[in-house]
């Protein structure tokens, strides 16, 4: 007769161990861009803006140049909202810290001819941006930050991506990153106007790196200057961010189911955000997924000023 086994109720520190785990887990899943139902999710954004003004008394380069991307961070315990820019001579990140509502330091990328600094995305400890000659347009650089230990206003990169091509062929206007596990992650990077997505495999321990996959976009999409990834139990997907005055719009497309890399490549929604005067989504835009697990839109005006217009959804 087979030996029947029966649970014997659980020893405290078990039940600890198990409530740390499933609370690490969520916290895992949330820097990794998981949530419950990414289309969801999408549909239920709020197109009505919270509005932040960030006072600012950095001296932005606004030359030749303007924002691209927004991301936010939690460092020691505080928020910051990261946003990137371009301008005649450098690539850079203004740093602004939420609950104050005031920029604090601008973090040097590169300097020209790497003048020009995208869309990006964090994930987990780790920042993906791409950075471009967008004069000659034949070169590009996708630079890997730990975005928690990397402090310094001038940091280095703890791994990139050489591009090289025909002019705007190589270049790397957004990049998206989504945490796979410890090591791995899965990158896309879009040229110029994002007519043709390269997805990438990156090891960010050993410094590997493998293309998956070349998309060209279809003729009636839309010149994203940012794309994040974020996914759910089924599927991957980007959100791509474009637009401007009263217009600003986020199209969410399904990238491949998650078990494993198949490209799908459908656009299945699209957004249009009732964003401030002057804010635009064509120049600077993300997405965050928050401890409770749910999805933000953020976007900046497009330039530097004093007052920095900001909006959350």
């Amino acid at each position: 007769m087979p030996k029947i086994l029966k649970f014997t109720k659980p020893a405290p520190i078990f039940k600890f161990l198990c409530l740390f785990i499933f609370l690490l887990s969520k916290l895992i899943s949330s820097f990794a861009q998981q949530i419950k139902n990414v289309p969801d999710a999408f549909a239920h954004l709020n197109i009505m803006p919270e509005v932040f003004v960030l006072d600012n008394d950095i001296d932005v380069p606004v030359k030749n140049g303007h924002f691209q991307g927004v991301q936010v961070i939690e460092l020691n315990g505080s928020e910051k909202l990261l946003i990137s820019g371009s301008s005649s001579k450098l690539a850079y990140i203004l740093q602004a810290d939420l609950a104050s509502q005031k920029t604090e330091k601008l973090i040097y990328l590169m300097g020209d001819p790497f003048r020009h600094a995208g869309g990006f995305q964090v994930s987990k400890d780790y920042l993906a941006i791409g950075i471009e000659d967008n004069i000659i347009k034949t070169s590009s650089k996708v630079n890997f930050y730990n975005h928690q230990s990397d402090t310094r206003t001038n940091p280095l990169p703890r791994f990139t991506i050489e591009r090289e091509g025909e002019p705007e062929e190589k270049t790397a206007g957004a990049t998206g990153i989504m945490a796979l596990n410890s090591s791995n992650s899965f990158v896309v990077v879009s040229n110029w106007d994002s007519r043709i997505w390269d997805f990438y495999r990156v090891n960010l321990i050993s410094q590997k790196q493998e293309l998956l996959h070349s998309f060209t976009a279809p003729d009636d999409w839309a010149g994203y200057q940012s794309i994040n990834l974020l996914k759910d139990d089924n599927a991957i997907y980007a959100i791509g961010f474009h637009g401007g005055g009263r217009n600003n719009q986020a199209d969410l497309i399904l990238v491949s189911r998650l078990d494993a890399f198949d490209p799908i490549m459908l656009k299945i929604s699209t957004k249009r955000f009732k964003t401030s005067k002057g804010l635009e989504f064509g120049a600077a835009a993300g997405l965050q997924i928050d401890q409770a697990g749910n999805l933000h839109i953020w976007g900046t005006e497009k330039t530097s000023s004093k007052k920095i217009l900001v909006n959350k959804f």
